[in-house]
C-alpha cells in the first residue's frame, strides 16, 4: 500500500507528489515533478484525518491531514496524452484550509472522505477520477 499526496513543505520537492510505501517505513518516499509525470493510482481510498483537518481549517494553517492511500501506481510521461483528456473525468478536491472533506467537481455537496476507487490519475497538481469503484462517505 502507498499513500500519495501533493507535497506543500518547503524544499527541492515543493509542490511535487510524496508517495511514501507504506509496509516498509525505511524505504524513502518518492517525489514525482507534476510537470514532467503523471500518476496513475490503483485500488484507492480518500483518507482524511478528521480531527487535524479541523485544526487546520480553524487555524488557517496548512498540516498534513489528507492523503490517496492506494495498492499500486504507475508513471505516465505528461507527454503520452492531452491534458484536455482530463475536461471529461470530475476532479476529487481537498483543502482543509477552505473545507475539510474531500470532495468531487461533479457534486460539492457530497463529502467523499472514504470513497473508493479503481483508478485515479493525476495531472499537475489535480487528481481524477477514472474509474469508480464503490462510494462509502462518512
Amino acid at each position: 500500500m502507498y499513500s500519495v499526496r501533493f507535497h506543500l513543505a518547503r524544499g527541492p520537492h515543493y509542490k511535487f507528489w510524496q508517495i511514501k510505501n507504506l509496509k516498509d517505513k525505511n524505504e524513502a518516499p518518492l517525489y514525482v515533478d507534476p510537470s514532467k509525470n503523471r500518476i496513475v493510482l490503483k485500488d484507492c481510498t480518500l483518507e482524511v484525518n478528521e480531527n487535524k483537518a479541523k485544526r487546520v481549517h480553524a487555524a488557517g494553517i496548512k498540516d498534513v491531514c489528507g492523503w490517496i492511500k492506494c495498492r499500486y501506481f504507475f508513471l505516465n510521461d505528461t507527454n503520452l496524452f492531452y491534458s484536455s483528456v482530463f475536461d471529461s473525468f470530475p476532479r476529487l478536491m481537498f483543502n482543509p484550509i477552505t473545507d475539510v472533506n474531500w470532495r468531487i467537481s461533479t457534486n460539492l455537496g457530497f463529502v467523499m472522505n472514504n470513497a473508493m476507487f479503481t483508478e485515479l490519475l493525476t495531472n499537475g497538481n489535480k487528481v481524477y477520477v477514472a474509474e469508480l469503484m464503490s462510494i462509502y462517505a462518512a
